[in-house]
């Protein structure tokens, strides 16, 4: 981690006191002039994301590289190829808004649109991802589900299960099972609802240890818009489990109430099948006629 060379937090506010335009900016992360005339503007969401993706991953914290093979240890760098992606993925769901240190707006309008003190971007919350991620392994379930061949590690790899682990046996036991077609349709959404509550996991460290950087203290403001992302992203993890529980209920309570309630009965009522054998129901006569005669 770079350090600004300018002091702590309060030597640098005293900084700008004495230059209360705004106009010099501040040391924000990785101790770069930032927010001020000329400068690139403070992006918190999208500047605490890439700086804990490479805190967590121990890189210089404006690094755009990827995490050097064999040295990926935690999920942010299995998830996202370098800090540049991981950031634009935050910005993707949670919006982002760009604030500058100048006191006069007009001051400040550098650097393009996407720099403008105000300038932001909606966010789509974490539900478009769940509807795709959802879609993207029901299509890949049915293609390993439907053929004949053996499931191979590289296709399994391509579904998106976050935490959770798919093996060959799932696969072949879905095959064998006459219900697959509405059981493939809940493991899709399950293994994408536990891929989408990762993200969101990954993404609130990321967003908390980015706020821990030493320079990302110099403008109070960009600190509280960055705990408004965190803010933001607990709800939207809140939204993920209510729905997790509401699908668990509809789920048992309906479609695997109907297939247990249905293997019940076949185990009740064993159907069994007897053979038409002519010889024996003749023999079956003649031993009731012989008995009626005695």
């Amino acid at each position: 981690i770079i350090n600004s060379g300018d002091g702590d937090a309060v030597g640098t506010m005293n900084q700008v006191e004495k230059k209360p335009d705004g106009k010099a900016g501040v040391p924000w992360i990785g101790g770069e002039k930032r927010g001020g005339a000329g400068q690139k503007a403070i992006v918190p969401a999208q500047d605490f994301a890439q700086a804990g993706f490479n805190i967590m991953n121990g890189l210089p914290a404006t690094s755009t590289a990827p995490v050097p093979a064999g040295q990926c240890t935690g999920a942010a760098c299995r998830r996202f190829a370098n800090s540049e992606e991981a950031a634009q993925v935050v910005t993707q769901v949670l919006g982002s808004k760009s604030v500058r240190t100048c006191t006069n707006p007009a001051d400040c309008q550098s650097g393009g649109e996407a720099n403008q003190p105000g300038s932001s971007q909606p966010g789509t919350g974490l539900a478009p991802v769940l509807e795709t991620t959802t879609r993207e392994n029901l299509e890949q379930l049915h293609k390993l589900v439907n053929s004949r061949g053996a499931v191979s590690a590289a296709d399994l790899a391509k579904l998106k299960t976050g935490s959770l682990t798919v093996s060959r046996g799932v696969i072949e036991a879905l095959r064998r099972d006459p219900d697959k077609t509405a059981l493939t349709q809940r493991l899709a959404g399950e293994l994408a609802m536990a891929d989408t509550m990762e993200l969101a996991l990954t993404m609130r460290r990321m967003l908390i240890t980015g706020q821990g950087e030493p320079n990302a203290g110099n403008f109070p403001k960009a600190r509280e818009i960055g705990n408004q992302s965190v803010d933001q992203l607990d709800r939207e993890i809140g939204m993920l489990q209510t729905e997790m529980e509401v699908r668990k209920s509809i789920a048992n309570n309906a479609m695997l109430t109907v297939i247990e309630r249905d293997q019940q009965r076949t185990q009740a009522n064993p159907a069994t099948q007897t053979p038409d054998n002519t010889d024996v129901r003749v023999q079956g006569l003649e031993q009731n006629s012989n008995t009626g005669g005695r």
